[in-house]
């Protein structure tokens, strides 16, 4: 019999060790798709604050807001001291403005952004969704924010433009550098909401500051902003997901209106109506709106009727064919009260219309009037008119040598004798 060696005793000790083992029933899982593609791919959502007021915008908003990459961009380098570890910082344009800002030239922004553009790109690849906000009437966020919007356009990201509108007192100049900004980028972005700073005046006590008065915005931009965010990552019992928000945002330089609010359950329907659709910065027209995303937040106890009594208030407020999606989430902190998130696209933004643009000399620009129809005898008349004036003289003149020798030849076949003349020869 041969010796066995101690490579061979561990082999065949080990093959024991195999055959005594117990095999374990694993189920068999047959997928078409590859182990990488079984991940759920997380949605990217990036919030970029173009220029000074941007920045400040996105400062404040960042704290509030998770799941979300921030980016501040400006050519004022004094932006860097306020940065975050949330927040990044990207200087640009340092070759046109040496990090000093634009001095209210958008043209000079603009540039800026373009030498840059590469950088941007970079940013934004990969991105679902980018929210631009930028303060328009300055030289940084009117230049370059619309670059930013034409790149994140042509990355195929949906994109949604916050954009804030000077004060009456910066001036008519300030107010036309905003207005253009914003019809430039209106191409390049699917929808935007547009927050006048006059609200501020409106909205608050004139006893409160004017750091107060910015801050009230920004916290009802954040508010919406996380509602809406929380919509795409919180399952609800009647789900939105990304895809929703991707047909509510299908369409381009459509005016938005966002917003978030919570009321006590058991309010009286006019009370809801206005928590709802009421907006101390923001003013919109909801029964031009032709896409509505909304959704009801509240605890398990949250009942039919209230679901019904909230959907019908919408649904009254818009356009007759709007498109509406809506859904239900539960939150059991709200156990006494309802929040909403409303986000409405393709209404009528009352604020653009509402200041008169001035040309750069201060004098009103000319509008263009309505060609008005004439009625049917100022036609007549005007027709013959024109009958006169194509009637010069040198037209008559030939007008009579055309009848004289019309006549001169009638003469010659009379003088002609009637045998030739009925072509006898």
């Amino acid at each position: 019999m041969p010796r066995l060696t101690k490579k061979s005793r561990r082999t065949k000790k080990s093959r024991k060790l195999l055959v005594r083992t117990p095999k374990k029933a694993v189920p068999e899982v047959v997928s078409s798709k590859p182990k990488e593609d079984l991940k759920l791919k997380r949605t990217r959502i990036r919030v970029i604050g173009v220029g000074d007021g941007g920045s400040a915008i996105v400062f404040e908003l960042a704290p509030n807001l998770k799941r979300v990459d921030f980016l501040v961009a400006n050519t004022d380098w004094r932006s860097r001291r306020k940065s975050s570890g949330t927040v990044k910082v990207f200087n640009f344009g340092e070759k046109f403005t040496r990090g000093l800002g634009t001095g209210m030239d958008p043209e000079i922004g603009r540039l800026s952004a373009l030498a840059e553009k590469e950088k941007i790109v970079k940013f934004l690849k990969g991105s679902d969704l980018c929210f631009i906000v930028a303060c328009l009437g300055g030289g940084t966020g009117s230049g370059a924010a619309p670059v930013f919007a034409k790149i994140a356009q042509q990355e195929g990201i949906l994109t949604f433009g916050i954009f804030t509108l000077p004060f009456k007192f910066e001036g008519e100049k300030k107010i036309e550098i905003a207005r253009e900004a914003l019809e430039k980028m209106k191409i390049n972005l699917n929808a935007t909401l547009v927050l006048p700073n006059e609200k501020v005046f409106q909205a608050l006590d004139k006893n409160a500051s004017f750091n107060e008065g910015f801050s009230a915005i920004n916290q009802a931009l954040s508010r919406g902003l996380e509602g809406l965010i929380g919509l795409i990552f919180q399952p609800g019992l009647i789900n939105i997901d990304f895809a929703d928000l991707g047909t509510i945002l299908d369409g381009r330089g459509k005016s938005a209106f966002l917003a978030s609010c919570e009321f006590d359950k058991g309010l009286k329907v006019e009370e809801i109506k206005k928590k709802i659709f009421q907006s101390l910065f923001l003013s919109y027209n909801f029964r031009h709106a032709r896409a509505v995303l909304f959704n009801i937040i509240s605890d398990a106890n949250l009942n039919l009727a209230e679901v019904s009594e909230i959907s019908q208030l919408v649904f009254n407020a818009v356009h007759p064919e709007a498109k509406i999606i809506f859904g239900v989430s539960f939150n059991q902190k709200l156990s006494e009260t309802i929040r909403v998130v409303l986000l409405a696209i393709g209404g009528r933004d009352k604020n653009l219309g509402s200041q008169r643009v001035k040309s750069p000399g201060g004098k009103p620009k000319k509008q263009k009037k309505r060609k008005e129809k004439p009625d049917k005898g100022d036609q007549d008349r005007s027709a013959r008119a024109e009958e006169k004036v194509r009637r010069n003289a040198l037209q008559i003149k030939e007008e009579v040598k055309a009848e004289e020798e019309t006549l001169a030849a009638k003469e010659r076949i009379w003088e002609t004798p009637a045998i030739l003349r009925r072509g006898f020869f």
